[in-house]
């Protein structure tokens, strides 16, 4: 089996870089910060124009200098750096803010949290620390202790559900354009909760479809043929509108119930 470094290493290869080409250009990481590379390659995803994200963890935040970085959420700072012809993304974030997350999580069943924020734990999960370190051990330890998979697959399926509610509210009144775009969300989530449940959660959007098609449905093909159908390849227009959305809502409705045994 492949492992993650060396995975790491033919991405690096293909695209003419080293660990430390990109590790010469981090202007906040110090000697003990963990340094993660994530790529969709690591979870067996990915093509010929995958990025290569970069992830640097403080132990201290006390020394970083936001130097004007962009910054969402908990985030210290976003810094784009270039390596020979390629742009790479490069996130610094405290080992306290990973910790207050998944604390969050913990305390709400997985309510608290953005998206992003909890796609970065699924990136530590999945990533590759350049060298094993106490921070990465400790980053490490707190996932392995907090059972975050079911957590995020609890909010996942809040998300599915909340869509489906709303696209059967404006539904009911006939606000059919909203109830088309929410019936398609909540079928996106749905797939993401399958995709979850089966052990391969992936809360970014383009992989979602990809990850349950290629899966087959897990096994359920009647659930599998109705999904593609109607997220992939349905035409909608005046005349089938109301028809279609039924069907997104009961094929919803039905992908929720599966997940529940």
């Amino acid at each position: 089996m492949t492992t993650k470094e060396e995975i790491i290493n033919k991405v690096l290869l293909d695209k003419y870089l080293s660990l430390k080409t990109i590790t010469d250009k981090l202007s906040q990481a110090t000697e003990d910060s963990a340094i993660l590379l994530y790529t969709s390659f690591l979870e067996r995803l990915g093509n010929k124009n995958s990025d290569i994200d970069v992830y640097v963890f403080l132990k201290d935040e006390q020394n970083f200098k936001n130097q004007n970085m962009r910054r969402y959420g908990n985030c210290l700072g976003v810094e784009v750096i270039r390596v020979g012809e390629i742009e790479l993304d490069v996130e610094y974030w405290s080992i306290n803010a990973v910790e207050e997350l998944i604390e969050n999580l913990i305390n709400t069943r997985g309510l608290v949290g953005s998206y992003e924020e909890l796609k970065l734990l699924l990136r530590i999960y999945h990533g590759f620390f350049i060298d094993r370190n106490e921070v990465s051990e400790q980053l490490l330890y707190l996932l392995e202790t907090s059972n975050f998979l079911e957590l995020i697959t609890n909010r996942i399926s809040l998300e599915a559900r909340s869509y489906y509610d709303d696209s059967l509210k404006m539904f009911e009144v006939g606000e059919y354009t909203l109830a088309l775009d929410c019936a398609r969300r909540a079928l996106w989530e749905c797939a993401s909760l399958l995709n979850a449940k089966n052990g391969k959660p992936n809360l970014k959007s383009k992989w979602i479809s990809k990850i349950y098609i290629d899966n087959r449905g897990y096994g359920n093909q009647e659930l599998l043929e109705r999904y593609i159908s109607l997220q992939i390849y349905s035409t909608v227009n005046e005349q089938n509108l109301n028809a279609v959305l039924l069907d997104m809502l009961s094929l919803t409705q039905d992908m929720l119930n599966s997940t529940v045994f």
